[in-house]
């Protein structure tokens, strides 16, 4: 069995990477339900692993992660299943089993795990699962935040998406020059990905060992990916298979001011990973923070707006698990 992980931005195309891989007849890449972030950086509350109690303190952590209402797996775990897959301590072997479980109920070897911001817990799995090779995905800013803007479920708008895009590339690109320099990470383009996926897929699977497989294509398909695609919102797209032409719709979706504060905040990042900005330098230069504190505000206050009205977003109990 072999360990894959996504680095990405969210509403930047990672669900869609993951079933798209999920397709191969060799990946299994389930529906993420978060339990590696949160338990990774909490590790250290629950003391003496060794111990049974705390032991078991975690496990029961790990069940209500497994068990929230947020994605669909194959395979269902009660406490005492959990218990079994691995002895007190060992959590490397109980996040492997987890994942391996799930992995042979789709009859596959390999697993591709979507979990949030990795670079908060990359030593985490370095120490754990050295082998282990990461794909670093991006995305289009300007696109990323019209997607998070378009989404009830992530706080703020798109200032607040470009301040985050900015901060994941930052934080992405130092742990992937390091992994590549190791043969461990590879780059992918979310927009090259939907626009040329076979040359991609091919670029991907050979990356990671496996031979490349034409179902990866017919991902959509898979019976599990369409319940998770209308049990949340944000996952529609996944029914309807690669979308070539799901790029830059920015250009109609965002005002100007959205561009320019986007393109402001990101505009070093945007000229590394070759994003052409609409707008040159010097135009931007004149934006300062103030106008961008004040864009915004008028942002919060619209979506509160929003809420006001009855319209409201659908997390999950995951969350709580963030604030730990």
């Amino acid at each position: 069995m072999s360990f894959f992980f996504l680095m990405c931005s969210e509403r930047s195309g990672s669900n869609f990477i993951t079933k798209l891989l999920n397709g191969h007849n060799n990946i299994c890449g389930p529906s993420t339900k978060h339990i590696i972030n949160p338990l990774a950086r909490n590790l250290f509350r629950y003391g003496d692993l060794q111990k049974e109690e705390n032991w078991n303190e975690l496990l029961e952590d790990v069940y209500r992660l497994i068990t929230v209402e947020f994605s669909i797996w194959k395979v269902t775990f009660s406490f005492e299943a959990l218990k079994e897959l691995a002895p007190p301590g060992d959590i490397r072997a109980l996040i492997q089993n987890i994942f391996l479980e799930e992995a042979r109920a789709n009859g596959k070897q390999h697993v591709f795990v979507k979990e949030n911001h990795v670079y908060e817990f990359l030593p985490f799995l370095l120490f754990n699962f050295p082998e282990a090779k990461y794909i670093y995905m991006v995305r289009d800013p300007r696109d990323m935040a019209l997607s998070w803007k378009k989404n009830s479920d992530h706080p703020g708008g798109v200032v607040k998406a470009a301040r985050q895009w900015k901060l994941d590339q930052q934080q992405s690109l130092k742990n992937y020059n390091l992994l590549n320099s190791q043969g461990k990470a590879y780059f992918v383009k979310y927009e090259e990905l939907t626009a040329n996926s076979a040359s991609e897929v091919a670029g991907i699977t050979k990356f990671l060992g496996l031979p490349f497989c034409e179902d990866v294509f017919n991902f959509h398909q898979d019976e599990i990916t369409k319940k998770n695609a209308e049990k949340q919102k944000s996952w529609d797209n996944l029914s309807r298979g690669v979308i070539s032409d799901n790029s830059r719709k920015y250009k109609d979706g965002l005002t100007n001011d959205e561009i320019k504060a986007i393109e402001k905040i990101c505009w070093y990042e945007m000229r590394h990973l070759g994003y052409q900005s609409e707008y040159k330098e010097k135009d931007l230069s004149i934006i300062t923070e103030d106008w961008l504190s004040r864009l915004e505000e008028e942002e919060l206050k619209e979506i509160e707006l929003m809420r006001s009205r009855g319209v409201k977003g659908n997390m999950s109990a995951k969350a709580n698990f963030y604030q730990r």
